[in-house]
Parts: structure tokens; C-alpha cells; sequence
């Protein structure tokens, strides 16, 4: 009699444990979504550039979890490009290759970043949003090299580029 309710008794704590993996996956993707929203308003309507880093951060994180999750975002956050504020800037910068954009339309603009920007921590995050996206990214393959070039191998800036060089490569990093 005692086997056959632990039976029992078993069976109801795995048939209620499954069913909350099957419904807590959908209530996982609503509250992500729910935070993309926030995020990408706070992005559209922040004054101050702490509040659009922020945001910018946090779409970033969102993207690493799902592409589709920030994909209405990433037209927003590749406008944050032009932001007169650096740190935006280089808080979009990676933010965007976080979240797998279109090459075509990330690839190019990123490259401008790492190329033309006069601030050297969005040039950092340029080749940092670039090595993100991995082999999606084998375009910025020859700016990255120039980089490497141009500047002394032990700046932040030439490792940066080395690092994104190996990631479009399939290469891992190197402590």
C-alpha cells in the first residue's frame, strides 16, 4: 500500500514539475520581451547619456539571450552611433554585435566607428562589437588588420582588434 502511493505520490510531483518547464519557458520570454520594450523606450526618450548606456547595455545582454527578442531595437541602436556622447557610442557599439544584426547594415557601420571615431574607447568597442559577431563580421577583416598595424600591439586598442580578428577567425582569445 505505501509503494503504490509513493508511486502515485511520485508520478503528481513530475507531472507538476513538468508542466511548470513547459509553461515557465513562455513566462520566461514574456518577461524578456516585457524588458526589451523598457529598454528600447528608455533608449528612445533618455536625455542624458547614462540612461541611453543603460539601455544600450542591457539590449545588448537581451540580444545574447535571442536575436529576435532586440531586433526592432537594433535600428535605434545603430542611430546611437552618431550620439555626440562617446560612451553611448561605444555602449552601442558592442551592444549591436551582442545581438547578430544584419552584417550588412552592422558590419560597414562599425567599421566607420573603428576607423573614424576620435574617441579610442568606441574605437575599442567597434572591434569588440565586431569580434561578437564572429565569422558574420569577415568583412571588417582587413580594416581590423590596419588597426593592428597602425598601433602599438601592447595598446588596448590593437588587442581589442587582435581579439576580433581571432573570433571572425574561429580563433579563441588569448589570456
Amino acid at each position: 500500500m505505501m509503494l503504490r502511493y509513493l508511486r502515485i505520490t511520485s508520478f503528481a510531483v513530475l507531472g507538476i514539475g513538468l508542466y511548470a518547464l513547459a509553461t515557465g519557458g513562455e513566462l520566461f520570454a514574456a518577461s524578456k520581451e516585457a524588458e526589451v520594450k523598457k529598454y528600447h523606450e528608455l533608449l528612445k526618450t533618455a536625455k542624458d547619456a547614462k540612461g541611453k548606456v543603460l539601455a544600450l547595455d542591457e539590449l545588448g545582454k537581451l540580444g545574447q539571450v535571442s536575436r529576435d527578442l532586440t531586433e526592432k531595437a537594433l535600428p535605434d541602436m545603430l542611430k546611437a552611433f552618431k550620439d555626440k556622447d562617446a560612451s553611448v557610442r561605444a555602449a552601442a557599439a558592442e551592444a549591436v554585435g551582442k545581438c547578430d544584426p544584419d552584417p550588412a547594415d552592422a558590419v560597414p557601420a562599425l567599421v566607420d566607428l573603428l576607423k573614424n571615431d576620435k574617441d579610442e574607447k568606441v574605437k575599442i568597442a567597434a572591434a569588440m562589437g565586431l569580434g561578437h559577431m564572429g565569422e558574420k563580421a569577415k568583412d571588417a577583416t582587413d580594416p581590423l588588420k590596419d588597426v593592428l598595424k597602425a598601433n602599438d600591439k601592447k595598446s588596448k586598442l590593437a588587442k581589442a582588434a587582435g581579439d576580433a580578428l581571432r573570433s571572425i577567425g574561429g580563433q579563441k582569445k588569448k589570456e
